[in-house]
């Protein structure tokens, strides 16, 4: 009985440390260009393809972003699972009530901001939304480049020591170049955006949500296309 009753404990306590190990990466975000371009590469850009993609839904992080070491110091890694798994519960209630009447398309709207926004600095001459990353047939349609972003997370995080939220994008950027098939810029960015405030503001206030994440999307796009335009 011993044997079996090991096998169970250890494969309990190893649930319980990938449990915890997945959501300490997923707290762990870095922003930085990885790659820059030159003055002379940006010149070669006639005409660019700007694309979004996400796989998520809203995000809230408020009690994960919260978690204690409690269920650690009284029952190991068992103990941190399960508290990890109870923010997550309460994360999830919390994203259904400010995220029910949510009419936020988080694709569309920053395509469409990103797409201004490069405009906006005359960076490119012409820019476009696409729906395909597919470098061959973007070439046939004369683009020289394609601006790709990954929303990686987006919607509410706690605010440093305090018990409000504000709105946050996690992202991935690239600026692939189709002449030459390569990565001319790219960067990781967890912006982080407007005041902080109570999370039953966001859940009694219909559109407040929908205009903070549209205000963080557009100051985001500016943002990236300042940086791209003057490297």
């Amino acid at each position: 009985m011993s044997r079996p009753t090991n096998w169970c404990i250890r494969g309990v306590v190893g649930i319980g440390a990938i449990i915890i190990c997945t959501l300490l990466l997923s707290c762990v975000s870095t922003t930085g260009t990885k790659t820059s371009m030159t003055n002379d590469e940006l010149a070669t850009i006639r005409k660019a393809a700007v694309v979004v993609e996400t796989r998520y839904p809203l995000s809230v992080r408020m009690a994960r972003d919260k978690m204690t070491n409690t269920g650690t110091i009284f029952f190991g890694l068992v103990g941190a699972a399960v508290e990890a798994g109870y923010k997550s519960s309460k994360d999830a209630e919390h994203e259904v009530a400010v995220g029910s009447a949510l009419d936020f398309d988080p694709t569309k709207e920053h395509a469409g901001a990103f797409r201004d926004a490069l405009m906006g600095v005359n960076v490119f001459p012409v820019v476009e939304i696409v729906q395909t990353e597919d470098r061959q047939a973007l070439r046939t349609q004369g683009f020289d480049a394609v601006f790709k972003e990954t929303i990686e997370e987006w919607g509410l995080r706690l605010c440093l020591g305090e018990d409000n939220v504000r709105v946050a994008f996690d992202v991935h950027m690239q600026l692939w170049s189709l002449q030459k098939d390569s990565i001319l810029w790219e960067r990781d960015e967890l912006f982080i955006d407007g005041p902080c405030r109570p999370l039953k503001e966001f859940q009694d206030e219909r559109d407040l949500l929908k205009t903070s994440l549209r205000s963080a999307t557009q100051t985001l796009a500016r943002k990236t296309a300042n940086e791209i335009a003057f490297p």
